[in-house]
């Protein structure tokens, strides 16, 4: 029942109802929706539910009777009109309230048992920016009762730059400590990796003069020099989750653990695998994939420091510093502590691939500034999505 409408620079999407009960059909739910708009309106809203019910072809059998139809007002988020049905010309009129979920069903007084089942089948239009609109009906002598919601999105086509801030909100994410270290922190990795690779492998001692014989101690200090700037860069970074100037840089961002962030989680990775990530959950900050990667690397990063401290220990292993790790090892076996290194520094390869991939993808296909916003520090984020950690 899906249908999208272009309605000047609006883009226009109906989904299909979601009933109340599964004693209202669907199409019962949309007929008195598309019904419940006043006589020739012009509202981009009831074009696109009316062109819903044409593409369908569900009939409407109602008509308004004389001018009942009472607008939304800041008291009362819905409209209500009074309809005739034309298949049962002899029954009486019918009053249809059309508008924000949560008065509706305060107003039909919906059990909590209705209002989870629906609040559960909205829950996968919610990230993409629908809404609902919530449909009721009253019968003479009968109190008020919910059908159920459709639901709806539009966006606007921005065609001036002017007038996008009015469609978008900005929030301020990371602060300028944790962006010098983001990319300090690449610049290290890159040297560090290198380097290590060299050492590694040995193949650069056949680079320079022959009668050079410290390219390889050069090499090594280097590597040694930039693995003490990964143990400040570190503990800056411990810092500043204590400086964090709101909640997305905390230390509690690194821990997700409640069973909605679970469940965003799995559909998260099932989005980023396919690369459908724009009907994703949505988070402000990183989503709880991202959460758990970013927790993973930081325990990555104190392997490399301990193991790379460790190896370093053998060169010095009477110094009050350098003592302390030389039980790691004895403890593994010296061959053991350079392979768990040289296989960190792969893991940091390939994390920085899918990093890359997936930080390119969020920007492009998402278009939500996550690569910017490690230069500026604030995202613009599209009004009417709703956002899991705002």
């Amino acid at each position: 029942m899906k249908t999208t409408l272009i309605v000047d620079d609006l883009t226009l999407v109906v989904e299909e109802p979601i009933p109340a009960s599964p004693v209202y059909a669907p199409a019962e739910i949309l007929a008195y929706a598309v019904s419940a708009a006043p006589q020739d309106s012009r509202d981009p809203g009831d074009k696109a539910l009316f062109h819903t019910a044409q593409e369908n072809e569900i009939p409407l059998n109602f008509a308004p009777q004389g001018q009942t139809w009472e607008p939304p007002t800041a008291e009362r988020p819905y409209s209500i009109i009074e309809l005739q049905d034309l298949s049962r010309p002899e029954a009486r009129t019918i009053k249809v309230a059309r508008g924000n979920l949560q008065a509706l069903e305060e107003l039909c007084q919906t059990n909590r048992l209705v209002r989870k089942r629906i609040q559960q089948a909205f829950k996968d239009y919610t990230p993409a920016g629908f809404t609902p609109v919530a449909i009721a009906i009253q019968r003479p002598n009968s109190p008020w009762r919910l059908l159920g919601v459709v639901p709806m999105h539009a966006m606007r086509k921005v065609k001036h730059l002017s007038k996008a801030k009015a469609e978008f909100r900005y929030f301020h994410i990371w602060d300028w400590p944790l962006r010098v270290l983001h990319w300090v922190w690449v610049v290290a990795i890159i040297i560090l990796t290198m380097t290590g690779f060299c050492i590694a492998e040995g193949w650069f001692l056949n680079v320079g003069e022959l009668d050079n014989g410290f390219n390889f101690g050069n090499l090594r200090f280097v590597h040694y020099a930039f693995g003490w700037m990964l143990i400040v860069l570190m503990m800056l970074r411990f810092a500043c989750f204590f400086m964090a100037s709101n909640r997305y840089q905390s230390f509690k961002s690194l821990f997700p653990v409640s069973k909605q962030e679970f469940q965003d989680l799995i559909t998260t990775a099932k989005d980023y695998l396919f690369a459908r990530s724009y009907d994703g959950p949505r988070y402000i900050g990183h989503n709880p994939l991202q959460q758990w990667s970013y927790t993973g690397v930081y325990c990555l990063f104190t392997v490399m420091i301990l193991t790379g401290l460790a190896l370093y220990s053998l060169y010095e292993p009477t110094h009050w510093f350098y003592q302390w790790f030389m039980p790691i090892n004895e403890l593994l076996g010296v061959a053991n502590v350079r392979l768990i290194h040289l296989i960190g520094t792969w893991c940091f390869c390939i994390f920085a691939m899918i990093h890359i991939y997936l930080s390119i993808l969020a920007g492009n296909v998402d278009r939500d500034g996550t690569i910017a916003s490690m230069f500026s520090g604030g995202r613009w984020l599209r009004k009417g999505v709703h956002f899991r950690d705002e």
